[in-house]
């Protein structure tokens, strides 16, 4: 075993993440439909076609009419006004609705000429509503309104030619109503990595299958899948790779030349048939292969013709840790998003937490909020072991323990960095 592996150093997790940023491009662009952009960077600043509104029109279902008409309704003193018809949403009033009359309009309808405001159905008593006649041939109006109640105004959106949602902007639902509205049934967005997703093991086995004596099922496959998936990316499930050096070298150089980025998990520990370290070095060039932290210390980076490739341990909590400290801040950048890192809440402890090392030390834990105090409570899992994939299954955020110290006491106040929380939230 190279002599270089064994005796790397143990890079920091700030230096290990400024490291892998620094090889992460962001990707280039597609153009896709609107639903397909919920979530995703735009790449492009989005520009309205028209006005939106592309008319002064009513925001409820009522009564349209000028202010002035109403400016002295009081319950005292009551104003009645004549109906002159009626519109719904779609249709224009041709005429013009003069001083003390009013038009029954629905929300949406183009508001007539000669009207300003509207007063709501309800706040208005209707006279001589027949089936004959639906629209009524009077309203008592016993309040006052200002000029343009429950009118939206053309325009109030947005100006024809004005940007509504800037490049760099993260789409969400309403946003898609904003692409809809402004015309843009397709968007320039930056594309998503295609990642790709090996396990290397010969103790493993598809998940479909029972498995036999010395045997597990591949789960770090499918947690890691899930993992770049939430994180916006697409995970491409390579599969199983034997412990083997050639099938090792021949799977991450297939991957390479199809994937924006590839992860393998196991073989980077340094055992006798660990492979992945001598593969990654005879491929390309291995930037470090140790990080200070635990679960994951053994977490090996290589570039090979461009393309990122990371080893992660094959524990799987110890896998899934390494993905989320160092591996989602890195797909986030690629895709085009300002905020990569995910928030940091400080939380009292609710238990002692023990440190077996000086490593920095991810504590998988859940947190909850004092609903009488308002503090932040933090408890950890009790079962840490980085074989265990249930503890972080049930965690909503990581204790972060600094290194040096041999753990942190019930009460004391910690930081934790929150897995439910998106990157960019502000708490």
């Amino acid at each position: 075993m190279d002599n270089q592996y064994t005796s790397a150093e143990k890079l920091c997790v700030e230096k290990a993440l400024e490291k892998i940023l620094s090889f992460a491009r962001v990707l280039d662009t597609e153009r896709v439909g609107m639903l397909d952009a919920l979530g995703r960077v735009l790449a492009r600043d989005i520009v309205s076609d028209i006005d939106i509104a592309p008319f002064d029109n009513a925001a409820m279902d009522g009564f349209a009419l000028k202010a002035s008409d109403i400016k002295l309704a009081s319950p005292q003193s009551p104003v009645q006004l004549k109906v002159v018809g009626g519109i719904g949403a779609g249709s224009v009033f041709d005429g013009v609705v003069n001083s003390g009359e009013a038009l029954r309009i629905m929300t949406g309808a183009a508001l007539p000429a000669g009207t300003d405001t509207v007063v709501k159905i309800e706040s208005v008593e209707v006279l001589g509503e027949t089936p004959a006649n639906p629209e009524g041939t009077d309203i008592v109006v016993a309040k006052k309104l200002e000029e343009g109640a429950n009118v939206r105004y053309k325009g109030e959106e947005g100006r024809a030619g004005e940007v509504l949602l800037k490049a760099g902007t993260v789409v969400n639902a309403a946003g898609i109503g904003l692409l809809a509205s402004t015309g843009n049934a397709t968007v320039e967005l930056y594309r998503r990595p295609l990642v790709a997703i090996l396990s290397s093991g010969d103790e493993l086995v598809d998940p479909s299958v029972l498995p036999g004596p010395g045997q597990i099922r591949n789960s770090n496959c499918y947690s890691l899948a899930g993992a770049v998936k939430a994180a916006g990316a697409l995970p491409d499930i390579c599969g199983i790779v034997r412990d083997n050096k050639d099938a090792i070298l021949a799977a991450i150089r297939q991957a390479v030349a199809t994937h924006d980025l590839v992860i393998i998990s196991g073989g980077a520990a340094g055992g006798d048939f660990d492979y992945t370290y001598q593969v990654l070095s005879e491929l390309g060039e291995v930037h470090f292969s140790k990080v200070n932290m635990r679960p994951g210390k053994a977490q090996t980076l290589s570039v090979i013709d461009g393309t990122i490739v990371f080893g992660l341990a094959g524990n799987p909590s110890a896998a899934m840790v390494g993905f989320e400290v160092l591996l989602r801040p890195a797909l986030r950048f690629m895709q085009g998003y300002s905020h990569i890192k995910r928030p940091v809440t400080r939380a009292r402890l609710t238990a002692d937490a023990n440190k077996p090392d000086s490593r920095r030390f991810f504590l998988r834990a859940r947190m909850q909020r004092n609903l009488k105090t308002g503090e932040h409570l933090v408890t950890p899992e009790q079962k840490q072991s980085s074989a265990l994939l249930g503890a972080l299954q049930n965690s909503n955020c990581l204790v972060v323990l600094p290194e040096g110290l041999t753990g942190s006491v019930k009460d004391e106040i910690v930081a934790c960095l929150r897995l439910d929380i998106d990157e960019g939230t502000e708490i």
